[in-house]
């Protein structure tokens, strides 16, 4: 069996156009370089080979990391630790 590095996958927290109102979706918008309003989606997150990830869609501000990182913590029933 051969090997694998170590970084060959990487989390991956899906987007959606599909908004459903969700206390833990995390809105993008068009000011923030989508083409449509979309959803970070982090109850579907999973890790996935760095060779299967799509295009380069968009980049975060910095202040906004910190949402992402309660709305997973959220989705995974984790947020009260």
């Amino acid at each position: 069996m051969r090997a694998r590095k170590k970084d060959s996958q990487i989390p991956v927290i899906p987007l959606s156009t599909q908004i459903r109102g969700l206390p833990w979706e995390v809105k993008l918008s068009t000011e923030e370089g989508m083409q449509v309003e979309s959803v970070l989606k982090p109850e579907w997150v999973s890790a996935v080979e760095r060779t299967q990830v799509g295009p380069w869609i968009t980049s975060l501000p910095e202040r906004r990391w910190q949402e992402v990182r309660d709305a997973l913590l959220q989705a995974l029933g984790l947020d009260d630790l």
